[in-house]
């Protein structure tokens, strides 16, 4: 089976988000790309490929210091609003496309910001050889940061039914290339719509549109989809204090994937050693240890250091 994942390069909009003190672009694309790596070797070891799907083959090169990862590079023709939110994330539209023309069998899309931290589980495998596809809900998670309200009368702008709030979150999705074919066509439906209004919805990027699209789906019972989430085949988890209620890091030990979003410099840093199972999550909660000390002692002067921050780029831009 292979997996793709996306880096897409745009200086001009936020095509990034900073995970960083003081960073540069080409800097957070490295740090991106060193991400893709780590999962590569993760999901190698598992038996699995990974490819990079990208707008700028070129700039990733430079980045692979020797390092065998098959990059891709696509003709992105979707128009993305300047100024929204998530800028190159809403590009995952055109890759569910490709994906759709493709000749496997089985395929998924996924975040460079994933670790592989154990074997493929016997569901994924029998998942994979019915070909049924899988999505990632977090509507627990999306709930109480917008409100259930909220969520359902933006969806219900897009929605061809009444919206049930149903979240799914953008760092996995997978299945036969019948499944992303269907989702590109719902999608084709409903992005006109997100576009002209992206600025009122309460969140932007391609989660809306994927999350509007697969409720649409669902409640036509037009296909089949499971939660990968329920079935432990992969798990999110911030580092940070979330403002849903989350389980302990140890909740996630026999997950097949790990999201870990807000620790990309924690996954650059690991040794080939240390992607796996009681290794790695020894050494994350060492990582966690550390980040909450650090974040207890100093948080009080986080504000001033992104204002300082802020003023820093602003300053350098203008040479």
């Amino acid at each position: 089976m292979r997996f793709f994942t996306l880096i897409h390069i745009e200086k001009e909009e936020q095509s990034i988000h900073n995970n960083g003190f003081l960073k540069s672009f080409d800097d957070q694309i490295d740090l991106y790309f060193s991400c893709a790596k780590q999962l590569h070797l993760s999901l190698k070891s598992a038996g699995l490929e990974l490819v990079v799907l990208t707008n700028d083959k070129e700039f990733l090169n430079r980045l692979k210091n020797g390092y065998d990862i098959q990059i891709i590079q696509l003709d992105f023709s979707l128009i993305v609003p300047s100024g929204v939110k998530f800028f190159s994330a809403h590009f995952k539209i055109e890759i569910y496309n490709y994906l759709a023309s493709l000749g496997d069998k089985y395929i998924g899309l996924i975040d460079c910001d994933i670790v592989c931290v154990n074997a493929i589980p016997q569901c994924f495998k029998n998942i994979i050889a019915s070909q049924i596809p899988l999505y990632y809900d977090i509507t627990d998670q999306i709930t109480p940061a917008y409100s259930a309200k909220r969520i359902i009368a933006d969806k219900g702008k897009l929605s061809k039914t009444k919206s049930i709030g149903l979240w799914a979150g953008g760092e996995f999705l997978a299945g036969p290339p019948s499944f992303f074919a269907k989702l590109y066509k719902e999608i084709l439906d409903i992005r006109q719509i997100y576009f002209r209004n992206f600025s009122s919805f309460c969140h932007q990027g391609s989660e809306m549109l994927t999350s509007a699209a697969i409720e649409n789906m669902l409640m036509k019972s037009d296909v089949r989809i499971i939660d990968a989430g329920s079935l432990s085949i992969i798990g999110r988890f911030w580092s940070h204090l979330p403002v849903h209620v989350q389980k302990r890091v140890d909740a996630y030990g026999k997950h097949f994937l790990f999201h870990i979003p807000s620790d990309k410099n924690f996954i650059k840093n690991l040794s080939k050693y240390d992607l796996k199972g009681v290794a790695f999550f020894n050494n994350y909660k060492r990582h966690l240890f550390f980040s909450h000390l650090i974040q207890n002692s100093f948080g009080s002067i986080k504000p001033y250091i992104k204002k300082i921050k802020k003023r820093f780029f602003s300053s350098v831009n203008t040479f």
